[in-house]
This record gives structure tokens, sequence and C-alpha cells, in this order.
């Protein structure tokens, strides 16, 4: 497989790393930065790599971007399913709250009113919220 300048880039980013950490001498630094910079494949950037133990910020840039949308996803979704679970329990509210209104002897009409009035607001304020925390990166 193919490597782009991204991959490239990473790869000398983790050799410096390595060096920092004690890991490569500067003349092994040297002739790994080279590879890796001059790499085309995968392979070639794994031979640059040799010997070292690898961390998050040594994978490739492909997956790293995966990782983050995958996160993304997965907040995107408690949120939605938060908000759902919230809308459904103030729903269910509202509605106990016209039924005791309706068996206490309000006007059924006023009751279903409020009711209705009280079950749009609440639905907005739950899209609001999706709308605002959705759009977090």
């Amino acid at each position: 497989m193919l490597v782009g300048d991204r991959d490239r880039d990473l790869a000398a980013q983790a050799l410096r790393r390595h060096f920092v950490l004690g890991r490569l001498s500067t003349a092994e630094l040297s002739d790994r930065v080279d590879l890796a910079l001059r790499a085309r494949s995968r392979n070639d950037l794994d031979v640059a790599l040799d010997g070292l133990p690898l961390g998050w910020e040594d994978l490739p840039a492909g997956v790293q971007v995966a990782a983050r949308k995958l996160g993304r996803f997965a907040r995107r979704a408690t949120l939605f399913f938060a908000l759902v679970g919230l809308w459904l329990a103030v729903s269910c509210a509202l509605a106990l709250a016209l039924g005791i209104a309706l068996v206490a002897g309000a006007p059924p009409g006023t009751a279903l009113g409020v009711y209705l009035v009280a079950l749009a607001l609440a639905s907005l304020a739950s899209w609001q919220a999706w709308r605002r925390g959705a759009s977090r990166p």
C-alpha cells in the first residue's frame, strides 16, 4: 500500500520522539528519517520504524482520522440517546399532568392546549440542544 506525505511526516515525527526518549542515536535518527521521508509504501515505513514501540501518534494518518470520526460519532450518538430519553421522560410527565388535570375537572380544551404547548416547547428545547451539541467538533 502506498503512503502519502502525511504518513511520511508522522513517521519522521515518531522517530524524533524516539530520539528524544533516548531510543535512537543521532546517526540512527538520521538514517531512519531519511528512509521514512523516501518511503513509498507502508513496508518502507515499517522498515524505518523497525524495533521501536508504537504509540498512538505512530499510527498511519488514516487510522487516526478514522478513530477521531468514530469518537465524534459515539459522542453524537450518546447525546442523541440522552436527549431522546430526556424528551420521553418530559413527555410522560406532561401526559401524566394532563391526565391528573382532566381527572381533577379542568376544562379538556384548556388542559389539552397547555399540554400541547408544553410538549412543543420541550421538543424545541431538545432540538436546540441537539443542534448545539452535534455541531461541536
